[in-house]
């Protein structure tokens, strides 16, 4: 089964290559709504989400030249990288003030790991939305994308303490989601 895939991808990806409308449709029909849960990681409107996937379809598709195949998941990794910077990019260019504050927070207490196994996905990407912006972006990139907090700097322009201090408290608050989830309590 997984060379199926596998060659299935391959063919996509060679397909896109030579800018065969049939592989894009293909291609766009298989991953666009996996890439908009991804956008509405980012991007609280629907609508804005909506909008970054179009230009990260754009650039996927213009920049495919770029894109080496080494395997099974491959093009969907190299995809899903410009999703994800595609959502940054939009909300550079949408906000006036600095994605995340570098006023130093105190570090909170994690003890307790986050679980979320008895929370249905689509409440726990509600919830995430709801976080401020710079906590969405900093855990969103940590804990989904498995940035450091080192690169998440890079990519954000802040220090590593910064972001660091930053997950703390969307943790923190998600944690308060959560248990009010649990409760039957409203968001």
């Amino acid at each position: 089964m997984i060379k199926k895939d596998e060659k299935e991808e391959a063919g996509i990806a060679e397909g896109l290559l030579k800018r065969d409308a049939s592989a894009m449709r293909t291609f766009y029909n298989q991953y666009a709504g996996i890439f908009l849960t991804i956008c509405a990681r980012y991007v609280s409107d629907s609508d804005d989400a909506k909008d970054v996937l179009q230009e990260a379809f754009i650039k996927i598709f213009t920049r495919i030249g770029s894109f080496e195949y080494r395997g099974s998941g491959s093009l969907f990794a190299w995809s899903k990288q410009i999703v994800v910077m595609e959502a940054l990019t939009f909300l550079r260019k949408k906000k006036t003030v600095p994605l995340v504050y570098e006023e130093q927070l105190p570090e909170q207490d994690d003890e307790s790991e986050l679980t979320v196994e008895d929370v249905p996905e689509e409440m726990l990407l509600q919830m995430i939305q709801l976080l401020p912006e710079g906590y969405r972006l900093v855990f969103n990139l940590y804990v989904l994308e498995n940035k450091s907090h080192k690169e998440i700097g890079e990519i954000l322009g802040i220090r590593e303490k910064s972001s660091a201090s930053q997950l703390s408290r969307a943790k923190a608050i998600l944690k308060k989601q959560i248990n009010s989830y649990r409760k039957g309590l409203k968001l």
